[in-house]
């Protein structure tokens, strides 16, 4: 938690970048996945949104230069999942950096019996542990679509899952969840969906979430806030589980919107 010293100071400083009402708005526009949210859900998604610019460092690569509105629609995907929690859950990073497109990343990995195995792919993501939020330009305009795809939230939430020194699916749980209950569901539902896989059938979600454990509690993220009827219907243990952590119910917002309409 803050001191008592420095939340003045962090109050002002997110004060200075609270976003113009008319640019706020605009922004929630080109992101569906903010619809449902009622009166006060969306005055405190423009604070912590205003939090997260004050705080956090946007960079372009490649002679990107970040844009007001682009920094705006980061800000505000990045502060939905933490709607429920606060802006401590990001204090492990300060930047995010911004590529035009998707980008090169060389990675390196030792197996059980110690061989490094070292390898370049494609991403359109990566998040380093206590380091910086890799974006690609490309990504971010595909997320918040509602359509299970959110490269914004997938990064976050390694970063939330690293908290406790390392991404493996299990990020720190609030008092009163089940360390256990958790590990249960998560290892049932990625087991399933590998049978799923192997089986040739359609997964319904994104596959990369069977590369591991971390990656399946990232892909979930995403379709909890992009495709939430989608995750609840295939995975509905996982679903609870995610509505417990993040203290928000997506479907609850789709379908009251729906509704609405």
């Amino acid at each position: 938690m803050l001191g008592w010293l420095t939340r003045p100071f962090r109050d002002r400083r997110r004060t200075r970048f609270l976003p113009p009402e008319a640019d706020f708005q605009a922004a929630l526009e080109v992101i569906p996945i903010t619809g449902g949210l009622d009166a006060d859900q969306v005055s405190r998604l423009r604070t912590l949104s205003a939090t997260i610019l004050a705080e956090k460092t946007f960079m372009g690569a490649h002679g990107l230069e970040p844009q007001p509105n682009l920094c705006l629609e980061i800000a505000i995907q990045a502060a939905l999942p933490v709607l429920g929690l606060d802006e401590t859950w990001y204090e492990q990073f300060s930047t995010f950096i911004i590529y035009p497109d998707d980008f090169v990343s060389d990675t390196e990995e030792v197996d059980e019996a110690g061989v490094v195995h070292r390898s370049r792919d494609i991403r359109a993501g990566e998040a380093w542990h206590r380091g910086p939020v890799v974006l690609s330009l490309t990504g971010i305009h595909a997320a918040g679509q509602g359509e299970g795809y959110n490269v914004i939230i997938h990064e976050l939430a390694h970063q939330i899952d690293q908290l406790d020194g390392e991404a493996n699916g299990l990020p720190p749980l609030h008092r009163g969840m089940d360390a256990n209950d958790w590990c249960r569901v998560s290892e049932s539902a990625f087991n399933a969906l590998r049978e799923t896989l192997e089986s040739g059938q359609d997964p319904l979600i994104d596959p990369y979430a069977a590369e591991s454990p971390a990656e399946f509690f990232a892909v979930s993220c995403e379709f909890f806030f992009e495709r939430p009827d989608l995750l609840s219907e295939v995975f509905p243990e996982v679903y609870r589980q995610l509505a417990r952590f993040f203290r928000q119910d997506p479907l609850e917002r789709m379908l009251s919107l729906a509704e609405g309409t």
